[in-house]
């Protein structure tokens, strides 16, 4: 009986030093740290609630970057988070029907900048009704199903800096008018269906601002999800077309007359699972630009997260190629998060990405220093450590 009495005591002491926002179920208690930095209702309203709030992340951190033969020492935002401030609300409207609204818009924390010149709002922008019943419909800028599962399934929620994932989905040396929309959309309509059993869909259109060449169509998608308590599996198809008004920076506006006609297909699969220590991930991402001599691309992404006590432990590799010969990629981000509370934390991250010989996709790509900038065959490696704080 001593051997069971210690080992009682053992897990008592345990539980007591375990914060009381653990619930000892690796998928949910991960997720439940990543909606913190979301806002409110970021995985769906509150049932019966009204309520408007006011939230935002502020993330900072020390990076150093070597690429190309040169190195950069700065400081960065939004390593692990997207330094944000944002408006969500909800009012309850009777027969389990919701309204709801999220205004969000992002900033450059090293100097208190807007991220966007072009849109205030440029993380969220939109309004909807949503019930058990008939489903969620939502109107505005916002992500497709197929871009909310991308960033799921990167247990770097697909950071801008700091993500292998991110880096590896590069269309821009697919060809003429190649062009996929994984992140936020502008004017676009989003339905999701309730639940049934374990499975549910979304389908997603967006128009383009400019609809005088090409088809009126910015994107079209439709997502497939699976559900229960350790597993999400999803499989999406999109089609994306360019458009004219889009900034010159953009790889598909070379030329804004015939581009914008050009559609590219694709294809996201994603999968979690629940292995109780910890939480594995897997993407596969296809990419097919329509114009003949184009290139396609695939890409491989596995990661896997780790709770222990106050630190969070991820790691993800991956691999692109395309069908130019010569054309592909590899890398890795490790990361660590040690939580102080449940809105303030401190991490670590350490990245990079090897080249082929005609690959030229870069990592931790810093805009304002355009650094360090694609090269055929060259590797970049990057390394930060920072602070991310929600309120």
């Amino acid at each position: 009986m001593g051997h069971i009495k210690r080992a009682a005591l053992a897990a008592a002491f345990s539980a007591a030093l375990m914060p009381a926002w653990a619930d000892g179920n690796s998928m949910r208690d991960i997720m439940g740290l990543k909606a913190v930095g979301g806002g409110p209702g970021v995985f769906g309203v509150m049932p019966g609630k009204s309520m408007v709030s006011l939230y935002g992340t502020v993330d900072a951190g020390v990076d150093y970057t070597r690429g190309n033969g040169k190195s950069l020492l700065r400081l960065e935002s939004g390593n692990v988070f997207a330094s944000k401030w944002g408006i969500y609300g909800q009012e309850d409207l009777g027969g389990q029907l919701t309204a709801y609204f999220r205004l969000e818009s992002a900033f450059n924390a090293d100097n208190g900048m807007p991220q966007s010149q072009t849109s205030f709002f440029n993380r969220a922008s939109y309004i909807g009704l949503t019930s058990p019943y008939w489903g969620n419909l939502s109107l505005g800028r916002q992500l497709s199903g197929e871009g909310a599962m991308a960033i799921g399934s990167d247990v770097f929620l697909a950071s801008n800096h700091h993500s292998i994932f991110t880096y590896l989905a590069g269309y821009a040396d697919l060809g003429y008018g190649s062009h996929v929309d994984l992140a936020r959309v502008n004017n676009s309509i989003s339905y999701t269906t309730p639940q049934f059993g374990p499975f549910s869909a979304n389908a997603f259109y967006a128009f383009k601002s400019n609809q005088t060449v090409g088809p009126k169509t910015k994107n079209a998608s439709l997502t497939v999800s699976y559900r229960d308590s350790m597993n999400i599996a999803t499989a999406s198809y999109s089609q994306t077309y360019c458009e004219a008004s889009a900034s010159s920076s953009t790889p598909c506006m070379r030329d804004a007359t015939q581009e914008p006609t050009v559609r590219t297909d694709n294809a996201l699969l994603t999968y979690l699972h629940d292995f109780g220590s910890f939480t594995g991930a897997a993407a596969y991402l296809w990419n097919r630009p329509r114009f003949p001599g184009n290139f396609s691309s695939q890409m491989v992404t596995l990661g896997a997260e780790k709770r222990i006590d106050r630190h969070l432990l991820r790691a993800s590799i991956g691999y692109r190629d395309t069908t130019q010969p010569g054309n592909h990629a590899w890398g890795m981000t490790l990361g660590e998060d040690y939580y102080l509370s449940r809105r303030t934390s401190l991490y670590a991250r350490v990245g990079f990405l090897k080249n082929g010989p005609k690959s030229a996709q870069t990592y931790n790509f810093d805009a304002a220093n355009a650094f360090p900038l694609p090269a055929v065959s060259r590797s970049v490696v990057s390394t930060t450590v920072g602070i991310t704080h929600h309120f």
